[in-house]
């Protein structure tokens, strides 16, 4: 096997144990102050992970910051009415319509 197949493996064997211990002990044992402190920072984390390169990458990786990126034109909108609104449905309808309507115009 190669070295990558290890590494995913691995990954999604850590991934797997992570979710099942804290399925399994999470409603039974109380989370100590500083576990329950450092979780409330992975989403936050993980959603700029995965939204930073989307939103301030073109497809060959340099930075672009302008009017003709149609995903950072999209999150603008999307991302005031999810503020404004806190739903997730109409918010997702609206990013997918408005990522549309970029990619239509640019």
């Amino acid at each position: 096997m190669s070295s990558l197949v290890v590494e995913t493996l691995l990954i999604g064997l850590g991934t797997y144990l992570l979710r099942a211990l804290s399925l399994a002990l999470g409603g039974r044992a109380p989370w100590p102050d500083g576990v329950r402190r450092w979780l409330s920072f992975v989403t936050p984390g993980v959603l700029g992970a995965l939204l930073g390169p989307v939103l301030f990458l073109s497809g060959d990786g340099r930075v672009a910051l302008d009017l003709e990126n149609p995903a950072l034109i999209a999150a603008v909108p999307t991302a005031l009415f999810a503020w404004w609104s806190r739903r997730l449905f109409p918010t997702v309808v609206l990013g997918v319509l408005c990522y549309t309507a970029a990619m239509y115009w640019l």
